[in-house]
């Protein structure tokens, strides 16, 4: 039978299975799945340019695995220090030959060969007999094998390029590929479903931000590179040819007037229409304190009284940028900092006094506790007196401004040869060879036992720190926001399964002004920042499954409509139901009628498109849903015209947008039987079972939904789900009234 759509979609929509790999026991992937080498011995140009074909690889629908070992060590000698070797060889596993660099212990271990090679050395098809894959290398499971490689082809392939223009980029490196060749185990720490959207501070430091997407060759969401410049009055933000690039003013919002100030926290560009996030994360590489600290009134300083400022705009406020960060932190989004953007952030306390004004909403203190000031007189020397500094009694705080609020507390660059490589099981930590630092105004953080900071809820956050850290001289740190649950948590284990695992952001903070993007990068160590940056960008659970919406379609409605004569008539809702943490935008629901059946009604602002209907939806919410924000739940009423008895199809899907990524939901097919009305005005023998409850669905075909959500068409009362797919639709338990399942069509 037939079925015709409402609407062609163009792009590449996505089904999100039901199932999802094991996020704690090995999966097995066959020969022919793809490799993505994630260490120096076979990706050492093509490092950072890898992260940009994964971004196209998820873009393009390939769903991709992080494959991580949860036991892995770090060995923090070069391999080939005599006396402390590695237990693992380089390259070929058995050759003898260990890496001159300190590594991680392998991932797994895989027999592959070569299909393409950043160095340009080893031909296709050269045989590895078995290597241990080590730095989190990226898996392509076999049955995506053919839809990889058409991106992998293009991506690697300039002459490829004029017929795939997504894969056109100023910086180009050929990314090394290997197809296995026997099956082998792994554990699938992260499964990627969609690729990023990516929002960058313009905070006068932008370029640093854009230098690595540029070097891993990540495009904005219009498609566009990143501008390797910084930029200037007018070409940045929404509705300009770099929207993904924000400003103070854009991500602050309109903020009101002196004498009437919005408070809202969730209205500047990290946010769509519908107050959901617009991004899945945002990146602040160098904000000055002294700009977070920054308050202007129609494009000039404040007047010294609110009085005197009445009617006039605020223009800019530094601290408004920090709510709207806190409140996009809300969802399963990711925020990341570097060098004195750290502070900006995390320093920040909440200050009432004009012309700041501010509620809670404005805390930075994201990953730190706040700590308390010590009375007079002062016994650390990087304190002062301040008479009357806290809350009109006299107080030691910090003498640098960077430092107020702490928080952290500035350290000195650590060397590094005595770094210590904590939790590199950890997506966010996943590299290979020596890890440099960088010099800078914030180079690496300390927690003040002076002020008796910590780490909120007594968190492990730091990954790469100096001899005596964590605590001290911390230069890779990354958390939930507020501490709200380890880093390391995954959904199978009970501690993580709370809610705020998957609905809340996370915070990554990088120490060192910037890092290098030259490669091949085992010559380029101050190199290796980059990389943690680029990590953190598909860590972000917005990226990974367990983040993503979960939506479940249903036709509620009776699944025997009885009628006398032709046409018959059936009026049913057609309904979405968000189950997962992660939000749908710019939703899409589509009906679509088999022949025979047409769509007379489209209501609550659907699009009748002979025979089927269409209905844009819009924002999804995900669960549990925040006040204020767009339902996750919904139906819309339809009325469907039936020409002929007998058994008929209708099908609904819905298309929806995840970052930078088109996805659709498992379509649903529901089952209607059209039977005539006997003489004795009740359903014909041959029109099912007698018994059956034709008035309901089997899981397969969508559960039944209660109506719609706030705001949205209500539900019909007494409404049955039409049967789902694979069900027998038939009469139902006779009742005073008549047959409880059919619609009586006169």
């Amino acid at each position: 039978m037939k079925l015709t759509y409402s609407a062609v979609f163009v792009v590449l929509l996505i089904s999100i299975p039901a199932t999802v790999l094991s996020q704690s026991a090995s999966t097995t992937f066959e020969a022919g799945s793809l490799i993505i080498p994630m260490d120096l011995a076979y990706q050492d140009k093509g490092m950072f340019q890898a992260y940009g074909l994964l971004f196209q690889l998820l873009r393009q629908g390939v769903p991709v695995a992080w494959v991580i070992d949860p036991a892995k060590t770090w060995h923090a000698a070069p391999c080939d220090t005599a006396g402390d070797t590695c237990a693992w060889d380089c390259a070929i596993e058995g050759a003898g030959q260990k890496c001159p660099y300190p590594t991680a212990s392998p991932d797994f271990f895989a027999a592959a060969k070569v299909v393409w090679d950043d160095s340009g050395q080893l031909s296709p098809g050269t045989a590895i007999s078995s290597h241990g894959y080590r730095g989190g290398p990226f898996v392509i499971a076999a049955a995506s094998r053919q839809a990889a490689m058409a991106v992998i082809d293009a991506w690697n392939d300039k002459a490829r390029w004029a017929a795939n223009p997504w894969a056109e980029r100023t910086v180009f490196n050929v990314v090394s590929v290997h197809e296995a060749t026997a099956p082998f185990q792994g554990v699938v720490a992260k499964e990627m479903a969609a690729a990023p959207t990516i929002a960058v501070f313009s905070d006068g430091n932008e370029n640093i931000a854009t230098a690595y997407l540029l070097a891993a060759g990540i495009p904005q969401s219009s498609g566009a590179e990143f501008p390797a410049g910084k930029c200037g009055a007018s070409n940045c933000g929404p509705g300009t040819a770099n929207p993904d690039m924000l400003t103070v003013q854009a991500i602050m919002g309109d903020m009101g007037t002196c004498d009437a100030v919005n408070t809202d926290h969730k209205n500047g560009a990290l946010f769509n229409a519908d107050g959901l996030p617009a991004y899945c994360q945002i990146m602040s590489m160098h904000w000055g304190v002294n700009d977070r600290e920054t308050v202007q009134c129609a494009g000039g300083n404040c007047p010294a009284t609110p009085a005197e400022c009445a009617g006039q705009k605020i223009t800019y406020h530094g601290h408004e940028v920090v709510a709207e960060v806190r409140s996009f932190l809300q969802y399963p989004t990711h925020f990341f900092a570097e060098c004195q953007a750290v502070n900006a952030y995390e320093n920040t306390a909440p200050n009432e006094a004009w012309p700041f004004l501010d509620d809670q909403g404005r805390d930075g203190h994201f990953l730190t506790t706040q700590g308390t000031p010590a009375n007079c007189p002062c016994t650390d020397g990087e304190f002062t007196c301040v008479a009357g500094g806290c809350q009109g009694g006299d107080c030691c705080l910090p003498k640098d401004i960077k430092e107020k609020g702490a928080g952290f507390m500035i350290a000195a660059q650590p060397a590094s040869d005595t770094l210590k490589i904590l939790r590199p099981n950890i997506a966010y930590n996943q590299f290979d060879g020596a890890f440099a630092t960088v010099g800078g105004s914030e180079p690496a953080y300390n927690l003040s036992d002076y002020l008796g900071t910590a780490y909120k809820n007594n968190q492990e956050v730091t990954f790469i720190t100096g001899p005596a850290g964590p605590g001290d001289q911390d230069v890779w740190m990354t958390g939930y926001v507020d501490g709200l649950c380890d880093i390391g948590c995954k959904p199978s284990e009970p501690f993580c399964s709370a809610k705020e695992c998957t609905t809340s952001g996370k915070v990554s903070y990088l120490g060192g002004h910037q890092y290098g993007t030259k490669v091949p990068l085992s010559s380029n160590g101050n190199s290796q920042g980059t990389r943690l940056f680029l990590n953190a960008l598909f860590e972000a659970d917005c990226v990974t499954r367990s983040g993503q919406p979960d939506i479940d379609l249903s036709l509620i409605g009776d699944s025997v409509v009885v009628a006398k004569t032709l046409p018959a008539v059936g009026t049913y809702l057609v309904g979405y139901e968000n189950r997962g943490a992660g939000v749908a935008l710019s939703a899409v629901m589509r009906l679509g009628v088999s022949s025979g059946v047409s769509v007379t009604e489209a209501g609550g602002g659907g699009t009748i498109e002979p025979p089927g209907a269409t209905w844009s939806i819009g924002s999804i919410s995900g669960v549990p849903t925040p006040a204020g924000d767009p339902p996750s739940s919904g139906t819309r009423p339809a009325t469907l015209q039936f020409s002929s008895f007998g058994e008929t199809k209708v099908q609904i899907n819905l298309g929806y947008r995840v970052g930078a990524s088109d996805l659709e939901a498992p379509t649903k097919e529901f089952t209607i039987l059209v039977s005539p009305e006997s003489d004795g005005g009740s359903v014909s023998p041959d029109t099912g079972d007698s018994g059956t409850d034709g008035g309901s669905s089997l899981d397969g075909g969508g559960g039944q939904m209660d109506g719609g959500a706030p705001g949205d068409s209500g539900g019909l009362p007494g409404a049955q789900d039409a049967a789902g797919a694979g069900d027998k639709p038939g009469r139902g338990a006779d009742s005073a009234s008549g047959c409880a399942c059919a619609t009586l069509a006169l």
